[in-house]
């Protein structure tokens, strides 16, 4: 009964920490995107969401930007060759990922963006609690991607689009490319993806070993 209670108490704390975890995430993905709107949103027209002036503030650079050149005024053939701008932003995504179905219909857009993020979410919750009480990694996991989706379903639930405020910026080896902006509540999500993935492959490797270790079939014991 000593035992019970103890796994009981312990299954109960984890519970309180996968809750603490979720909430904690989508606390801070609101309260980052509610900075990013008071600090850089320059302008906003009363009723067009998709009419409004976002502002920029270089966060760090690893090199000679374009962008910090004209900043500090420095002569543009001091460019580095490589490089790395990372900015905070303010950038209104009606659409998904990548502002996939940005043009689509609202009325289509919106009820699509619920029912997908609703459906997904039941997944999620459905995983979590079938996953077993020790895969604690995998679960943490599916909490994060929760969070993060339930952050970004907040924006689309109150706003009509998804506040975006991470920008990176780059030039390596030829390459330039300047990342779709994105926020905190994606960040979570690839995280959970990440550790996902991380898991999966512990656990494909603890299962090899377990069939490593079991004698095999047909095996002649020596006398």
């Amino acid at each position: 009964m000593v035992a019970l209670g103890s796994r009981l108490s312990a299954s109960r704390f984890l519970m309180f920490g996968y809750l603490l975890l979720f909430l904690a995430t989508v606390g801070l993905d609101q309260t980052t995107k509610f900075h990013a709107q008071q600090r850089y949103m320059a302008w906003s027209h009363e009723t067009d969401l998709r009419s409004y002036r976002g502002d920029s503030y270089r966060v760090m650079t690893l090199g000679v930007s374009p962008a910090l050149a004209n900043e500090k005024d420095i002569d543009r053939q001091s460019v580095s060759p490589n490089w790395l701008d990372f900015h905070l932003t303010y950038v209104r995504n009606p659409g998904a990922a990548w502002g996939s179905f940005a043009n689509a219909p609202e009325s289509i857009r919106l009820w699509l963006f619920y029912a997908v993020t609703v459906f997904v979410s039941g997944m999620i919750l459905y995983l979590f609690r079938n996953a077993h009480p020790g895969q604690r990694l995998a679960r943490t996991a599916l909490v994060l991607v929760l969070a993060g989706a339930a952050g970004n379903f907040i924006d689309r639930l109150l706003l009509r689009y998804v506040i975006d405020w991470l920008h990176f910026h780059w030039r390596i080896f030829g390459w330039e490319y300047s990342f779709p902006v994105f926020n905190w509540a994606d960040v979570s999500i690839n995280i959970g993806i990440g550790l996902m993935l991380i898991d999966m492959i512990v656990q494909d490797l603890a299962l090899r070993r377990q069939s490593q270790a079991k004698p095999q079939l047909g095996s002649v014991s020596p006398s």
